[in-house]
């Protein structure tokens, strides 16, 4: 309201001071001029026509605005149909998107100049060669089975492939394909590859980087392992009490080391997308087992009460043994690293509808409220964790987490503070007898 009086003012004053003026003249007139002699009938007739005057003066510029009004629409609607179809042709043309329209044989109907930049033609070239001739799938059948998705009007959408060029220069792509009819009822199709050439190479160097790494960096960790341990061994009356501690405080931080190389390696390969699974028959108890023994040490330290209970019906199932020893670690190590001495932990397997669920439990400190969004988030560790438990890279739950995700199972978890938490993985179920059958 204030805004609209404001813009408003300038006028409302103008109109003010007109009504001011012309309403005196009539005071003036009316104390100064004497009207008895006045024809009224005559007065009346010239107040009529001026009134109609107005009146028709209103009409023609209320008239004239509304068909300058629509003229001007029209003329906007032409800019903006001409505009528009412009705007196509540049997006189309320009885009530094390549774009491509092909018949359903994959012949090029029509390309734009970052598609021709990125299969290595002329321009004038590029119109009849086959797409389909000039990309291809890290596995030959998948190229096939895509041809026929797009031929069967199954839109395609982000699938990697190398594009073949003249020049043999490396290049990859994000390939999207739909098909449509267009304005001359013919199919055709309209293929997008996005580059993304640099993005692989640094995936692949990346991916080298870890196989190197996971040797370079295990084999001196290992030797110096080794050369601790024999020292150790070695004529151990010759050492002194003090000698024999820092040793044992070398070796502790060898293993923490290796822990550490080993964790950031599993985080690598998770994050390349380079970890899949390989499926063979696990026995559930025995890597149960032996998990727990790897931990005997810490457990006797502290005093801890394990509890076990597994289902002799699913002992056995098919699965991916390192993952789900990378799972069953995590959450057991977490479990005797954060119970108080003296407390208890629960870890066993059992079944759940379809599925199997592990199920690793303790009454330690538990995850404060305000922490547990992002509890499995990578290089994050619970406030109470950090002030009480120093020692953690903050990975074994994001670890597990991706490993699960690999498996295509679920892991959810219960905790209160100070009380306890409970963590339960859901994987699919898939008996060794089952396996054989398909």
């Amino acid at each position: 309201m204030d805004s609209s009086f404001g813009q408003n003012r300038k006028a409302l004053g103008q109109s003010l001071l007109v009504f001011t003026l012309t309403f005196g003249a009539v005071v003036l007139l009316a104390v100064y001029y004497d009207f008895s002699n006045i024809d009224l009938g005559g007065l009346l007739f010239l107040s009529a026509s001026l009134c109609c005057v107005f009146i028709a003066k209103n009409t023609y510029d209320t008239a004239k605005a509304t068909i300058n009004t629509e003229v001007l629409k029209n003329s906007f609607a032409k800019d903006l149909a001409f505009s528009s179809e412009e705007l196509y042709v540049q997006l189309y043309k320009n885009s530094p998107i390549p774009y491509l329209l092909i018949d359903m044989d994959g012949h090029v109907q029509s390309a734009n100049i970052a598609a021709v930049r990125l299969l290595g033609v002329q321009q004038g070239k590029v119109n009849g060669i086959n797409v389909f001739s000039n990309i291809q799938c890290d596995v030959l059948e998948h190229l096939d089975f895509l041809i026929e998705k797009y031929r069967s009007g199954v839109a395609i959408s982000d699938e990697m492939v190398k594009v073949k060029r003249p020049d043999h220069r490396e290049a990859w792509s994000l390939l999207s394909l739909f098909r449509f009819t267009d304005v001359n009822g013919q199919q055709i199709g309209l293929l997008t590859l996005v580059d993304i050439t640099k993005q692989k190479k640094a995936e692949d160097a990346k991916s080298e980087f870890v196989s190197l790494a996971s040797h370079q960096l295990r084999t001196p960790i290992a030797g110096m392992k080794w050369s601790a341990e024999l020292l150790q061994m070695d004529n151990p009356e010759t050492l002194t009490d003090r000698q024999l501690k820092y040793i044992d405080r070398l070796l502790i931080s060898i293993k923490r080391m290796a822990v550490l190389v080993d964790d950031f390696l599993r985080v690598s390969r998770f994050e390349l997308g380079t970890f899949q699974a390989e499926y063979e028959t696990v026995s559930l108890s025995k890597l149960f087992e032996d998990i727990m023994s790897e931990q005997t040490a810490r457990v006797e330290q502290k005093g801890l009460s394990v509890k076990t209970f597994y289902d002799e019906s699913v002992d056995s199932i098919v699965t991916d043994p390192n993952l789900i020893r990378m799972i069953v670690t995590n959450l057991f190590s977490n479990a005797t690293k954060y119970t108080r001495e003296k407390g208890t932990i629960h870890i066993g397997f059992g079944t759940k509808g379809d599925d199997i669920i592990i199920t690793v439990a303790d009454n330690g400190m538990g995850i404060p409220i305000e922490d547990q969004d992002g509890i499995f988030s990578k290089l994050f560790r619970a406030s109470n964790a950090v002030r009480d438990v120093p020692d953690g890279t903050g990975l074994g739950l994001y670890i597990v987490r991706e490993a699960v995700e690999v498996l295509k199972g679920k892991i959810s978890f219960t905790t209160t503070e100070n009380v306890g938490t409970t963590f339960e993985v859901l994987l699919p179920l898939e008996l060794p007898e089952e396996k054989s059958k398909k």
